[in-house]
Order: C-alpha cells, then sequence, then structure tokens
C-alpha cells in the first residue's frame, strides 16, 4: 500500500507523516509490566514491576516503579537484544511496527537507550563496562525518567514493547511493557 499525500501535484511527504502520524517529543509513561515467557518456561530473568498511575495534569511528575527484577545469569555485552514494538490501532495491536536486533551489547544498548531504568531498578552505573550481575534488583516507589535520548521524537500513542535477551542461543528473558506517550509540555 503507498500511501501519498498531493496539493496541486506536488507531493509533500513531511505533511503526510505529521497528519498520518502525529509526532514530536513525548513524555511515555508505563502501564502494564509482564513476562511473555513461551510455553510458561520460566527464564533466568524475570520481573514483577508495578507502576503508578500517569496523572496527565501533572505530566513532569515522574512515574513510581514497585518491585522487582530478578536475574540468574549475568548480562553483558556478550549478550544479544531484540526490541519488538507494536502500535495500538483502530483497537487492535499492529504487530512488528517496528523491530531492532542488536546481535551483541545487550547491556549497553539498554544503558544507552533507557538510561533511568538502567540506574534506578539495575543499579547500573556511567562509568566501566557494562554488566549486570545475578542477583535480586528491588524499587519501592522508586521514581523513573522513561526519556529514550536515541528517540527523541515518536508518534503519539499507545505502544507494547516486547524485550528478549539472551546469550547464543539461550534466551534469558521475554518482556513486555504496555505503554502509552503523550506530546511533552512546556
Amino acid at each position: 500500500m503507498c500511501l501519498r499525500y498531493e496539493h496541486h501535484g506536488f507531493v509533500h511527504p513531511e505533511k503526510l507523516l505529521v497528519q498520518l502520524f502525529p509526532a514530536g517529543p513525548y513524555i511515555a509513561y508505563g502501564e502494564r509490566f509482564y513476562m511473555c515467557e513461551p510455553n510458561n518456561r520460566l527464564l533466568p530473568c524475570r520481573w514483577n514491576i508495578r507502576a503508578s498511575h500517569f496523572n496527565p495534569y501533572k505530566p513532569k511528575e515522574l512515574q513510581r516503579l514497585t518491585g522487582n527484577v530478578t536475574s540468574t545469569v549475568t548480562v553483558n555485552d556478550d549478550c544479544w537484544a531484540k526490541v519488538v514494538v507494536d502500535v495500538r490501532s483502530n483497537n487492535q495491536w499492529k504487530e512488528n511496527a517496528f523491530v531492532f536486533n542488536f546481535n551483541d551489547g545487550a547491556c549497553r544498548v539498554l544503558k544507552e537507550n533507557i538510561p533511568a531504568f538502567y540506574k534506578q531498578v539495575l543499579k547500573g552505573k556511567d562509568e566501566g563496562g557494562c554488566t549486570i550481575p545475578p542477583g535480586v534488583y528491588e524499587v519501592n516507589n522508586t521514581p523513573v525518567d522513561w526519556s529514550f535520548p536515541k528517540v527523541p521524537l515518536l508518534p503519539y500513542g499507545s505502544w507494547r514493547f516486547r524485550l528478549t535477551f539472551g546469550k547464543a542461543e539461550n534466551l534469558y528473558a521475554c518482556f513486555v511493557i504496555n505503554a502509552k506517550n503523550v506530546p511533552k509540555t512546556d
């Protein structure tokens, strides 16, 4: 399917994108965090996270997380990662809107793309190599800034992020976040 926006015979792709996909700077927040383990098989990395509700009247107030991430394996840059992003449209999920494959560097990818989650939840450090050792990482009403420095603009809407990562042929985790983003206000 080819979409075109024409005005007096000229194609204006920038107007098409704005009309079809209103996008810009955004505030993101998670609504539901759950596992997507294949065949109900327990994986070495699990999470049990609850998030505070987003208050549209206080959009700059950070969302707070309570729960834990538990891992029995080390996650480092020898691991691979895959992120599949689905978008909600016409009252159903449109799967595979975006698919990102990282053949290695899973820890670095997390650190660079979701820095607040890496620091606040996984207790990661800015300096040194990127390694998340086995352990239980607890949060209790911990504020998290859902900013994504490598993705400053995004169409507004409802999203489902499926993050899988592992090492070689071994799957370590399958995490899902149902999230929304709204226009950023000044």
